[in-house]
């Protein structure tokens, strides 16, 4: 195996593309959004990433077969822009790996007319909060000013970890534009409410019409 190698069920002719990155981290936050965002939208996985970066084992499935673990791309068509969506159940497991696949996803992609990168997290404040702030960073000021809008809050400092760090820095190097939008969590739960506040900025900016009952339903769970 390569040290990451994307295998294709099939190759999309794709425009305009923004990526979606949702792998897990503080909160499960953006895995918990992109994950919804998966089962509300109609899309199509076209390719697996593996990785012996990733953790060595295999997840066991609901019908008792096995997964190689892998990182999954889906795919969805429309006007305003077409949509790249990246999950899976890890990261890699060093910073070496972390650089390593954040350059193969953005090889991978830029064929695609990769446009722009949104990745989405937590921000870990320690303490539990019923109504989840969303906060920014971006590759430009104006893509500041234009999430501003949009209640998102921008402030200096801190830093951004694994993908959802690398991607926007990565690929800043590669001229496109990214934007990480993180809710705030308390960072040692599973956070649904603030996938929530996250995925209501994302659906806003992108024009994407999500239903969220299943989300809101889960959040009411953790709560």
């Amino acid at each position: 195996m390569d040290a990451a190698e994307i295998n294709y069920i099939k190759k999309p002719q794709l425009k305009n593309t923004t990526l979606i990155e949702g792998l897990p981290g503080i909160g499960l936050v953006g895995k918990l959004a992109t994950d919804h965002l998966l089962d509300e939208l109609e899309t199509s996985k076209f390719a697996e990433l593996t990785s012996c970066h990733l953790p060595p084992q295999v997840t066991i499935q609901s019908d008792g077969t096995i997964k190689l673990v892998n990182m999954q791309f889906h795919y969805m068509q429309r006007q305003r822009g077409d949509l790249v969506l990246l999950s899976g159940d890890f990261q890699g497991i060093t910073p070496e790996s972390q650089y390593l696949i954040s350059e193969k996803i953005l090889s991978e992609m830029m064929p695609l007319n990769l446009n722009r990168i949104y990745t989405l997290g937590g921000l870990g404040t320690g303490s539990v909060t019923h109504n989840p702030r969303v906060f920014g960073a971006a590759t430009r000021k104006d893509l500041v000013s234009e999430h501003e809008r949009q209640g998102v809050i921008f402030k200096g400092g801190g830093a951004i970890f694994g993908a959802s760090g690398l991607l926007l820095g990565l690929g800043e190097r590669r001229s496109i534009d990214g934007v990480c939008l993180m809710g705030e969590t308390h960072g040692q739960i599973i956070d649904a409410k603030s996938a929530e506040a996250v995925l209501k900025v994302l659906t806003q900016m992108l024009g994407l019409d999500v239903d969220m009952t299943a989300l809101e339903q889960k959040a009411k769970e953790t709560e």
